[in-house]
């Protein structure tokens, strides 16, 4: 299976295609997924005369957007992270077997830990198996996510704590300097105004040799 299915299906037989695999997605939805995410790439739904690919869903497939948007980015992710797993995955379905579907949302989920910096990459194998090998509901999913989310944070040393929170400060009184002295030059704002500025700046700086 692949994306680029504009360059060898008509516009037309894609558009069926697409209203047939949305009635029966619930069983699979790698189909669907990759009809909506050609649509969307390629700006189909312009040809059969809907202004968005919003209105396109709504009117023609009756998905909300937010499903829509779920469906093809959970299915651009598989292609593009786990080709062999699309591949297997589609060759069990015409082969009418019987193995667990992994839920679009639970993969959405794994796509967004994919990004998130704060989620390390043994957690995330172990997240990859939850949701691709055992099929896990997108509420275990959710309840995973949080658990690593919130691990990673109690590992986190008190050094590395209050290094970031110096930086943080550090940006600020930064800020407060440049924006002082502009203020100042130009005569825009009273001097009481630049005095409380100033005072800020001061308090904020004592924050850095605590």
């Amino acid at each position: 299976m692949s994306s680029s299915l504009s360059q060898s299906v008509d516009s037309e037989v894609l558009r069926q295609k697409a209203a047939e695999a949305v009635r029966a997605h619930k069983a699979s939805w790698f189909s669907l997924g990759q009809y909506l995410y050609t649509i969307h790439r390629d700006k189909l739904f312009r040809e059969w005369s809907f202004l968005t690919f919003e209105a396109y869903c709504a009117k023609e497939l009756r998905l909300k957007l937010a499903t829509a948007q779920k469906l093809l980015k959970s299915y651009h992710f598989l292609e593009k992270e786990e080709p062999r797993f699309i591949k297997e995955a589609v060759s069990e379905e015409e082969d009418d077997l019987k193995k667990p579907v992994p839920n679009y949302e639970s993969v959405n989920l794994l796509r967004l830990a994919r990004e998130n910096k704060n989620i390390e990459p043994a957690d995330f194998a172990e997240l990859r198996e939850e949701v691709l090998i055992k099929a896990r509901e997108p509420k275990d999913i959710k309840t995973k996510v949080k658990e690593l989310l919130a691990a990673g944070e109690d590992t986190e040393s008190e050094e590395a704590k209050q290094s970031r929170r110096k930086a943080r400060i550090k940006r600020l009184v930064s800020l407060l300097v440049g924006a002082q002295r502009e203020l100042a030059s130009d005569g825009t704002v009273p001097k009481y105004l630049l005095k409380q500025i100033d005072d800020l700046r001061q308090k904020l700086e004592d924050q850095l040799s605590d």
